[in-house]
């Protein structure tokens, strides 16, 4: 008597589930061009539309119609079951529609770099030329502040020590004034970073240590709440038998960094151990 019923109550619901499939099928390419075309005006708006940025718009980009693909693909299955002819054509629609999606994705990759090698270059020096533009170009004090950072970072990384110098001081002392800002964390971390490599550099081990100090008091932000601090001063002191300081930086980097992972725990045994750690990708961050 019971089996029955329950066989009928359970078709409205499972007839849902599909309907509600398909239609997110269908829509999954359409809020993949909304979403992806809102962060990156989003991003631009604030400066920060690098290479990191786009990557993580990209893989948001391609995992919506991969599972646009699997609902259609599944609401068609059970829309053949239960020979529903909507949800069945909507299906199909769905799949079609995620599959050419995802082809052109994927063929992205090879244009994408003749389409953006003027504004996003790949050498050192390409992009700190880049960086000074922006710079040159900042019509305000917040875009210079976000110029400065970049600036800073790029002129070290091809040997202009005055001039990474000179931004780095200038960020550091310009950023009280963006404590509301989401770069404020960034600006304190890499302007110190900055300084204390120079100092390194110039053989000023002590103010290097300082500075390292300094990149540690850093509030965070969202981009180093996620995937952590930079660690080139920190690798820069390891390689002058400075572990005692390194071991402290870390010990900062815990009130923001919650989600490392236990990276910093790691590091700080094979530090301990008198090991130079492997900072991967936290030293580009």
């Amino acid at each position: 008597m019971d089996e029955p019923q329950a066989t009928v109550s359970k078709t409205p619901m499972t007839n849902r589930f599909a309907g509600f499939a398909a239609v997110f099928s269908v829509c999954a390419p359409l809020i993949v061009v909304l979403g992806c075309v809102f962060l990156f005006e989003f991003l631009r708006s604030h400066g920060h539309t690098n290479l990191t940025t786009i990557g993580l718009i990209g893989s948001f980009a391609l995992l919506l119609p991969v599972i646009g693909l699997i609902s259609g693909i599944v609401a068609l299955v059970m829309a053949k079951r239960k020979k529903g002819k909507s949800i069945f054509v909507g299906s199909l629609v769905g799949i079609l529609f995620n599959a050419r999606f995802l082809v052109c994705l994927i063929g992205l990759p090879f244009v994408l770099p003749l389409m953006t090698s003027h504004k996003y270059p790949t050498t050192p020096q390409g992009r700190m030329d880049n960086a000074l533009k922006e710079l040159s170009a900042a019509s305000s004090d917040q875009e210079k502040f976000y110029a400065l950072d970049d600036a800073a970072k790029k002129s070290f990384n091809v040997g202009k020590i005055q001039d990474a110098e000179n931004y780095a001081n200038q960020l550091l002392k310009i950023a009280p004034g963006f404590q509301g800002n989401w770069n404020y964390g960034n600006a304190i971390q890499d302007g110190n970073l900055v300084l204390g490599r120079v100092a390194v550099r110039e053989g000023r081990i002590e103010n290097a240590k300082a500075y390292l100090l300094e990149a540690g008091k850093s509030p965070g932000s969202p981009s180093m709440d996620s995937f952590g601090p930079n660690m080139s001063l920190a690798k820069d002191l390891l390689e002058k038998s400075q572990r005692d300081t390194v071991l402290q930086y870390f010990d900062l980097c815990r009130k923001f960094w919650k989600m490392d992972y236990g990276k910093l725990d790691q590091w700080n045994n094979e530090v301990k151990a008198g090991k130079v750690p492997d900072f991967g990708a936290n030293l580009v961050y």
